[in-house]
């Protein structure tokens, strides 16, 4: 049985399309009823409540639901109220598919100003995103013939662009970002948002902006103090180990964004889709070798820590982001330049991962 909160699937990679005008979002949804073609049985409630002693899960409409194997892979909620002003003076969730349309219009009736791209907090999922959105941005504009006359700046927190990737990646994306004219500030994070157009942030410095497109706070979608265990002390997401992505508790997984897989003091896993295909297809294998009485231990049933993204520019052109987080000899990442290729890729790993789950 699979439980979700929302009764459609839509891959994040499709807010950008749509952002670019590629995609409609109605037209993008693909309804998760599909997984009964597959003899997989879909409730479309929302989880409230997980009881690991009684092998049970709580939702809204069903008081118990209980489980012999529990893969909790319940992504994350976006927490974009932490950020005083944003909603209220007009910001756009560059995660919210259902703002994208509406953002989409905005950037291209703006004939002048600035366009702010904030990073609020870390970690978030998919990376590379809102140095996508802006380089999606510089194409549209350009394509509306009113680029010249509008800046577009970034604003992150951290002291480099993608500290997942490491310096070099990131001074990667810098030089593209510089080719495209768009400004980046490092160790920005945003405090507050004001009614005329003025966001502040923690160093004091302020910005203007016409358009505020916002990556939110993430944060665990059920309240940890309902499912007692649920997290460590001190954290914010699940603990799982490394390889086999299990939890403390007897059959009990997690995957996806909802964990945190630590590398070193200061790395984790990205939370990116990716990565929570791998987990998920590891965690599978070892339910069915322990149902069929195999070795739950084999090669296929490991998670080994590769993964790769695209990272789009506009002008039908992506590059492409590989990593290996578990390399004997520390991780490694390697971004190839922006190709038709790469971009063409990145269409089909769309297509191809939703056909073969839901159609």
């Amino acid at each position: 049985m699979v439980i979700d909160k929302n009764d459609y699937f839509l891959m994040g990679t499709v807010n950008l399309w749509i952002l670019a005008g590629h995609r409609k979002l109605d037209d993008s949804k693909v309804p998760l009823t599909n997984l009964k073609n597959k003899g997989i049985n879909f409730l479309h409630d929302f989880i409230t409540q997980i009881d690991f002693h009684e092998k049970s899960v709580k939702t809204k409409l069903h008081e118990k639901i209980e489980y012999d194997y529990l893969i909790i892979a319940l992504g994350v909620d976006f927490a974009i109220e932490r950020i005083k002003g944003f909603t209220e003076n007009g910001g756009f969730n560059l995660y919210d598919a259902n703002q994208i349309p509406k953002l989409r219009e905005q950037i291209l009736s703006l004939k002048k100003g600035r366009i702010a791209v904030c990073i609020t907090d870390t970690p978030y999922k998919c990376p590379p995103a809102p140095y996508e959105a802006s380089l999606i941005i510089d194409d549209i504009l350009t394509k509306n013939g009113t680029r010249d006359s509008i800046d577009i700046d970034i604003y992150t927190p951290t002291p480099i662009a993608l500290p997942v990737a490491g310096p070099k990646i990131s001074q990667d994306i810098v030089s593209l970002l510089d080719a495209h004219e768009i400004n980046l500030h490092l160790v920005h994070k945003l405090k507050t948002v004001s009614n005329d157009n003025e966001g502040e942030f923690l160093n004091g410095n302020k910005m203007r902006y016409d358009i505020l497109i916002g990556i939110p706070p993430h944060i665990i979608p059920i309240k940890a103090e309902d499912s007692p265990g649920l997290l460590k002390e001190g954290e914010n997401w699940i603990t799982v180990n490394s390889s086999n992505l299990r939890t403390s508790y007897e059959n009990v997984f997690a995957v996806g964004d909802v964990t945190e897989i630590k590398i070193s003091e200061n790395l984790a896993i990205p939370k990116a889709g990716i990565f929570a295909e791998a987990e998920a297809k590891a965690v599978s294998q070892q339910i069915i070798d322990d149902i069929r009485g195999n070795n739950i231990d084999s090669e296929n049933s490991r998670f080994d820590g590769k993964g790769y993204c695209f990272l789009e520019i506009g002008n039908n052109k992506a590059g492409y982001l590989a990593a290996d987080f578990y390399n004997v000899s520390g991780p490694t990442t390697k971004l190839e330049p922006p190709n038709e290729t790469s971009y063409q890729k990145k269409i089909e790993f769309e297509r191809s991962r939703t056909a073969e789950w839901l159609l």
